[in-house]
């Protein structure tokens, strides 16, 4: 295995976000667009799991400052996070297009695909990626 391959697990693993905090930054955005609010029980129906996981999580990204709670023990997204959360919907939405629509990938398998590496992807590499797919429009 060479030197540069060897660093590559590194840079991995310093990534800023997991993929489970990603998905409950994501789920808390979705309630937050659609019942104007999250509750911590919204967000383990949303996500599929126990309260008492959802809570285990929520505590560890209130620790981190990733989301806030408000008087009335609504989760929010911290102003920082806001802009991720955007920033991740739109690399999920890109690499959608792109696994479908250049690599004729279907659909089901283009949005897993996505969601394993919407966060994990360097800004530099999704606006290559935007200027490939708007070459390929033309």
């Amino acid at each position: 295995m060479s030197h540069e391959s060897n660093q590559v697990w590194k840079e991995f693993e310093e990534n800023t976000i997991s993929h489970s905090a990603a998905h409950y930054l994501l789920a808390i955005e979705e309630l937050h667009h659609d019942n104007g609010y999250a509750r911590s029980v919204d967000i383990a129906r949303e996500l599929d799991i126990t309260a008492g996981s959802c809570s285990t999580w929520l505590k560890w990204l209130l620790k981190k400052w990733l989301i806030e709670e408000d008087k009335n023990r609504f989760i929010l997204l911290s102003e920082t996070w806001k802009n991720a959360v955007d920033k991740i919907k739109k690399n999920r939405e890109l690499f959608i297009k792109f696994f479908t629509q250049t690599l004729w990938a279907k659909s089901e398998e283009s949005i897993i695909t996505a969601c394993k590496i919407e966060h994990l992807i360097s800004p530099h590499i999704t606006r290559k990626l935007e200027k490939f797919l708007e070459k390929q429009k033309k």
